[in-house]
C-alpha cells in the first residue's frame, strides 16, 4: 500500500480497498475517457471494462491524453490498456473494440459502475437504457469548447431525457479543448468516488465554464433544456 500513501489524507484505507476491488466500465476512450482512466488507475482502481469502437487519428492529438504521434491508427481500447499497465502492472481489463448499444449487455456484465465518456447524445441514451436494464449507476460527462457538464444517472432517477429532451443532434461548432477534457473528467471521477464511498449525491447537473472559471449546479427534477 506504499503506492497509495499520498491518498490517505483524503481516502481511508477501507475506501482504498474498495477502489482495488471495484470494476469500472469506461465507455469511450477519447478526450474524457483517457483522463478518466488515468485518474482511476492512479487512484488505485485495477479492474476495468474498456469500450470504444475507434482508432486514433491526427485530430485526437489536441486533447486526448492516450493519443500520440506513434499510435495513430491504433485501437483506442488497446492503447488505453497499455497505458494503464504502464502505470500499474496489476491492472486487468476486458477490452471491447465495438460500439455499445442498448443490447450490449455482455460488455457491462460484472461491472459495478459505468462512466459515460461518449461523444453523441444517441450513444449516451443507448448506454443509459442499458444501465437501466442492469441497475447500474452511470457517471455522465460531456464537453464542447470551454464548457463541460457532469451528472449521476441513478437507478431511481435517469436523467438524459430531462437533460436533452428529444434532441439527438450534437453541436460540433465549438470543438473540444484539452483543459475542458481534463477538468470535466476530474469531476466525473470525483462523482464516481462519491457513489463508491456511499456519499450523498444530489440530483443535479453540474455545468463547468472553463473560460470564465465558473461552476453552476441545476436541479434535475424536470426538463432542463
Amino acid at each position: 500500500m506504499e503506492r497509495y500513501k499520498r491518498n490517505y489524507s483524503s481516502v481511508s484505507k477501507e475506501e482504498q480497498e474498495t477502489l482495488g476491488n471495484v470494476t469500472v466500465a469506461i465507455v469511450g476512450l477519447g478526450g474524457l475517457g483517457g483522463y478518466v482512466l488515468e485518474n482511476l488507475v492512479r487512484l488505485g482502481v485495477r479492474n476495468f471494462h474498456l469500450i470504444d469502437k475507434d482508432v486514433f487519428d491526427i485530430t485526437n492529438l489536441n486533447r486526448q491524453v492516450l493519443a500520440t504521434e506513434k499510435n495513430l491508427g491504433k485501437i483506442k481500447v488497446e492503447e488505453g490498456l497499455n497505458r494503464a499497465l504502464a502505470i500499474d502492472h496489476n491492472v486487468k481489463a476486458k477490452i471491447f473494440h465495438s460500439k455499445i448499444d442498448d443490447n450490449s449487455i455482455e460488455m457491462l456484465e460484472g461491472v459495478d459502475i459505468v462512466v459515460d465518456c461518449l461523444d453523441s447524445i444517441e450513444g449516451r441514451c443507448q448506454l443509459e437504457t442499458l444501465c437501466d436494464k442492469m441497475d447500474l449507476y452511470l457517471i455522465h460527462g460531456a464537453i464542447r469548447g470551454y464548457y463541460g457538464q457532469v451528472a449521476v444517472s441513478k437507478p431511481d432517477n435517469r436523467i438524459f431525457t430531462k437533460i436533452y429532451g428529444r434532441s439527438k443532434i450534437d453541436d460540433e461548432s465549438l470543438g473540444n479543448l484539452p483543459m475542458t477534457c481534463m477538468m470535466t473528467a476530474s469531476l466525473q471521477v470525483n462523482l464516481l468516488l462519491k457513489v463508491l464511498f456511499n456519499k450523498a449525491i444530489e440530483d443535479e447537473l453540474i455545468l463547468l465554464d472553463c473560460k470564465d472559471m465558473e461552476i453552476e449546479k441545476l436541479k434535475i427534477n424536470g426538463d432542463l433544456m
